[in-house]
């Protein structure tokens, strides 16, 4: 073959190996994303709340590698939505619902009678105290009376052995704590076990955290409940530096600032004071402890032996005093202090203060049920 005719023939090849068309890869199918499990929120156990639940944020899912089209947008999915947490009811009750704390069997009906009207109120949990004298008695079986009445109202209750022997002899004592918690700890009812009074104002953060976990060492179910008062005054104090909210301390604390007075034989009510101490306690609390719950006292009392004179609110101040707090809640519970009590001069539970009963059925139905 002559030098022309190779070089036509070694054209033609090359001209055929370019006009080869290039093999297309086989696209690699992205897998179908599992789908985002929806996120059931756990209700708050009965009989045994520790902590607002907190919605599980749902997972993200990885992208594939391979880049999205510029030219071809990805649709939003439309079909799969993120739950919103179910927010926890607020707790709604008063403060020693019975006028005594010790009790037989010939007791139950008059105690079913009591907390039988406080539920028609929209009560729904009560602090009670309970005698520290069956302690070692034989009776203590007799605590359980109240606690079944409680239970056939689906009615919850903090616990308060009274008198308590917590701190004796400078030391804590927890001989009467634990027995009461053998007996009662298991009850549907119970809620909580009522700690201490106003504890800042006697012990540091690390005899508090020592007294929480003692009493978790007896009953690690039963959340622990402490009367705190205001816990963000005590932080501005430096007599009381050490005297500090941490986790670790109660599972619900409960503040209060009694905002009905006499003050130059007019009657006042702080309600701006009322406002500003709630917040400063929420952003303290939240920030330390967020599982701990916060609960407001409401007083429905009068008492003209203390330095401000505290007066019996009217009804419609009760129910400002609801609405102020409870119709954007930013607490967990409200308890109105007290319906039975012989210290004070009056009481939510006197025959007279219909008006003020009234008005706890009205703060129920307005804002709670």
């Amino acid at each position: 073959m002559d030098r022309k005719a190779i070089l036509l023939l070694a054209l033609w090849g090359a001209l055929l190996i370019g006009c080869e068309p290039t093999p297309t890869p086989t696209p690699t199918t992205a897998p179908t994303a599992t789908s985002v499990p929806t996120d059931t929120p756990t209700p708050m156990p009965t009989g045994t709340p520790t902590a607002m639940p907190t919605a599980t944020p749902a997972p993200t899912i990885t992208p594939m590698a391979t880049p999205i089209p510029t030219d071809t947008p990805t649709a939003m999915p439309t079909d799969t939505a993120t739950p919103t947490a179910t927010p926890v009811p607020i707790r709604y009750g008063v403060y020693f619902p019975y006028p005594s704390n010790v009790w037989g069997e010939g007791d139950r009906l008059a105690i079913r009678n009591s907390l039988e009207y406080l539920r028609s109120l929209g009560v729904d949990v009560v602090v009670q105290d309970f005698s520290s004298k069956l302690v070692d008695s034989g009776r203590e079986q007799d605590w359980l009376i109240f606690l079944d009445e409680a239970q056939r109202l689906n009615i919850k209750v903090v616990a308060w052995l009274w008198p308590s022997h917590h701190w004796e002899g400078g030391r804590f004592n927890f001989h009467h704590a634990r027995r009461f918690l053998e007996v009662v700890q298991d009850h549907p009812a119970l809620l909580a076990y009522y700690g201490l009074h106003e504890p800042l104002s006697q012990f540091n953060d690390d005899q508090l955290r020592y007294f929480y976990q003692q009493i978790k060492n007896f009953a690690p179910q039963v959340p622990i409940y402490h009367d705190m008062s205001d816990i963000a005054w005590f932080e501005g104090r430096l007599e009381y530096g050490n005297h500090r909210f941490s986790d670790g301390i109660c599972d619900i604390c409960a503040i209060w600032h009694y905002p009905f007075k006499w003050a130059g034989g007019e009657p006042v009510f702080e309600q701006e004071q009322v406002l500003e101490m709630v917040a400063a306690n929420v952003e303290l609390v939240r920030a330390r402890d967020p599982n701990a719950q916060l609960w407001f006292l409401g007083q429905a009392y009068e008492f003209t032996g203390m330095e401000y004179r505290l007066r019996m609110p009217t009804g419609d101040e009760m129910r400002e005093l609801g609405r102020m707090l409870l119709q954007e809640p930013r607490i967990d519970g409200f308890l109105w202090y007290p319906y039975e009590h012989g210290l004070y001069d009056k009481v939510l539970g006197d025959p007279e203060m219909v008006e003020q009963r009234q008005a706890v059925k009205d703060v129920y139905e307005r804002y709670l049920k």
